[in-house]
């Protein structure tokens, strides 16, 4: 019969909820990043990993405002170390070992949850909790009207600015933030935790973030991701493809070869990242931050823009709905500033410098057409 290695089953919760709690000071230390090599590995290694990682932080936010604090973070990594060595002396390479269960109880308290005036070794071992796994609430919608915008802040106190005519549902769990535009535009202030990554799904884009400032818009077909502060990396988000007939070796010979999806891309401060269905995404590394930001200063700032992408925008701000009739205006580029809901001064100036012909079809309705 073989010796049992120190990874065996009866053994295998104690050395997953101790390095658990070592990924996570090192987290929350900024010791590493979420996307540090090591850490995806192992997060990656067992589906079990996560679970005792999301019962570690459980744990630490079950402390409040004390789980921050200089000489709880030091203590804690103090009896990890301890617990550390305890283990090391009592692993034999080949033998069978058993921890004690006081002993386990111990080093795993110690190392996960101190509280003042309240002995480690009387809190028990902290088992993989399921209700950690499930939602912190139900998904919620936010949505504005026209001409409306709003704010709303989050459970970890990230703050959601929607411009007008926007709808976003925001799901929270234990493991991690997903929010999703629907439609319209966004700019997100994202709380730093780096054990939940910050997701924002728009068309076939996806925004992740750990703690950082950016803009999200969806207009005429075309996702814009504008990075203001900090570090985003965005993804294409392939489509499931269709299973493949099999031949007898399992394999279609005849079947085109499934495409590589597209890198993840890195966004700086200031650069700006543009993708729509029909054209691959691309970055600017100039992107004007004030044309950006203006819709939360009331205005709309057009820069080189398609018409039908200023029509689009200025159609959020006012119940007259501006429709371009000819396809051969798209060709026309604004710019220019104009106070949010001012329709009637926007079609104005593009009666007066382009060839296009304004009708007000009804009280609500201006179509533009290209001047004969």
């Amino acid at each position: 019969m073989s010796a049992q290695s120190p990874q065996s089953a009866s053994e295998a919760p104690v050395t997953r909820h101790e390095a658990a709690s070592r990924w996570f000071m090192k987290l929350r230390t900024g010791e590493i990043e979420a996307d540090d090599a090591a850490y995806r590995a192992w997060l990656q290694a067992d589906p079990a990993h996560a679970e005792a990682l999301i019962a570690v932080q459980s744990s630490w936010a079950a402390l409040g405002e004390h789980a921050s604090a200089p000489e709880m973070v030091a203590a804690r990594r103090d009896a990890l170390a301890r617990s550390t060595r305890a283990a090391a002396s009592r692993w034999r390479i080949g033998t069978s070992v058993t921890v004690p269960r006081l002993a386990w109880a111990s080093a795993v308290a110690a190392g996960l949850v101190i509280l003042l005036g309240v002995p480690a070794l009387l809190m028990g071992p902290l088992a993989p909790d399921e209700t950690a796994l499930e939602r912190i609430a139900e998904p919620q919608l936010f949505e504005t009207q026209i001409a409306e915008t709003r704010v709303v802040t989050l459970a970890d106190n990230s703050r959601i600015s929607l411009d007008a005519a926007t709808r976003l549902t925001a799901d929270y769990t234990a493991a991690a933030r997903r929010i999703e535009l629907l439609q319209g535009q966004a700019h997100f202030d994202v709380a730093h935790d780096p054990l939940r990554p910050f997701t924002v799904r728009a068309g076939d884009q996806s925004v992740v973030a750990t703690g950082t400032a950016f803009n999200v818009e969806i207009v005429d077909g075309e996702v814009v991701v504008t990075l203001l502060e900090g570090e985003v990396v965005v993804t294409d988000v392939q489509p499931a493809l269709p299973e493949r007939p099999s031949g007898s070796d399992g394999l279609d010979p005849s079947a085109t070869p499934e495409p590589t999806p597209p890198e993840p891309q890195v966004l700086r401060p200031g650069q700006q990242l543009v993708a729509s269905a029909a054209s691959p995404a691309r970055i600017r590394d100039d992107a004007n931050l004030h044309k950006t930001t203006a819709w939360r200063r009331g205005d709309v700032m057009f820069e080189d823009d398609p018409l039908s992408i200023a029509v689009a925008r200025m159609n959020r701000y006012s119940r007259i709905e501006l429709q371009v009739m000819d396809d051969a205006l798209d060709a026309l580029r604004v710019s220019g500033v104009f106070d949010a809901g001012d329709t009637d001064a926007f079609v104005e100036a593009v009666e007066a410098y382009f060839p296009v012909d304004a009708r007000r079809m009804s009280a609500d309705r201006i179509e533009l057409h290209a001047r004969p």
